[in-house]
């Protein structure tokens, strides 16, 4: 704590300082912990005197006070969501991905992850003047995958600028350069004005490296990357979106039954099993896990470029009630 120096106020000259110290009376604190009456006796200053001085020391040193009034305006002017664009999406996740934390979405290899974040980054700016941070981890990030889906909802060349220009890309391939460019972000080293939403297409591409370490180092980036994440949700009232895997794999049970065994027993043995990536740690961290599966018609073609895709809320920190679903029409032309 800060000595009573500090304040440079007239009424505390050194024999009133003096007299303070010789009672252990050196710092802020002290003074503001004694009773007024006292401090009166000992420094020979009249009460009034005395409460000039606490109410100096609570000028300078005091947190600022927030009333009722204040804190709504400025949850108002800070949105609590980002509007998804999807009007379905946005139904059962109550009006959009929440600001201020980390959201995971998951699913099986070509169930739409990547086609479905780059939709909602083309409305997130599209109907606002914010900016969306696009992190690519796989270099796959198409700017002609883009433009064909902006060509299939009528815009102008100008309007299609525009859009692209405010989704910035950018590439990391390993978690090092992951928290360091988090890092620049805290620091304000690298800025994006109008920062809404970041998205980080995947995460897991930069962790199957760190996989079965016995050091934990991978453990160790994965926590970093996490606080990162959460001051820059926190400070810059943004929304992080991670991609996840979810991985499958099959019981086999049925391999000692005979070759003569009837087929649709043998079916009925395999169990399939599905898990999302990143480990125990991981699955506490997201406020938000949307999962996609894949609907399987067997009226449609394996040519055919649309497929259905079922999205679930698997889980939510916010949300009253789980396991909310709706179907979402996929392609290469946009996400309906």
């Amino acid at each position: 704590m800060q000595a009573l120096e500090v304040l440079k106020i007239s009424s505390l000259s050194e024999t009133v300082l003096k007299s303070l110290s010789q009672n252990r009376i050196s710092t802020l604190f002290d003074f503001l912990d004694e009773e007024i009456t006292k401090l009166s006796a000992i420094t020979k200053l009249d009460i009034s005197q005395v409460l000039a001085i606490r109410n100096e020391i609570f000028a300078k040193f005091s947190a600022p006070l927030a009333n009722g009034s204040s804190l709504l305006v400025k949850s108002i002017i800070h949105k609590n969501k980002l509007n998804t664009g999807i009007q379905s999406l946005d139904t059962i996740l109550d009006g959009g991905f929440p600001t201020g934390y980390i959201t995971e979405i998951c699913g099986l290899a070509d169930s739409g992850k990547t086609q479905l974040c780059l939709q909602i980054s083309i409305n997130c700016v599209k109907q606002s003047d914010s900016n969306v941070l696009y992190v690519d981890t796989k270099g796959d990030f198409s700017a002609i995958r883009i433009q064909k889906m902006l060509d299939a909802y009528g815009c102008s060349p100008k309007e299609m600028a525009l859009i692209m220009f405010k989704i910035k890309v950018v590439h990391i391939w390993t978690m090092e350069e992951l928290i360091d460019f988090f890092k620049h972000l805290k620091k304000e080293t690298i800025a994006v004005e109008k920062l809404s939403m970041i998205i980080i297409d995947s995460l897991p591409c930069l962790m199957f490296q760190h996989l079965g370490d016995d050091s934990k180092i991978g453990l160790t980036f994965l926590n970093t990357f996490v606080n990162y994440a959460r001051y820059l949700c926190k400070e810059l009232n943004v929304g992080v979106i991670c991609v996840n895997i979810q991985t499958r794999w099959v019981d086999m049970d049925a391999a000692d039954l005979d070759d003569e065994a009837d087929t649709t027993d043998r079916e009925h043995l395999y169990i399939e099993k599905k898990s999302r990536c990143l480990g125990k740690y991981w699955s506490h961290i997201p406020a938000l896990v949307i999962k996609l599966d894949k609907v399987h018609d067997s009226n449609s073609s394996d040519t055919e470029q649309c497929s259905k895709v079922d999205v679930m809320v698997v889980k939510s920190n916010s949300l009253t009630n789980f396991n909310l679903k709706c179907i979402l029409n996929i392609c290469d032309l946009g996400v309906t």
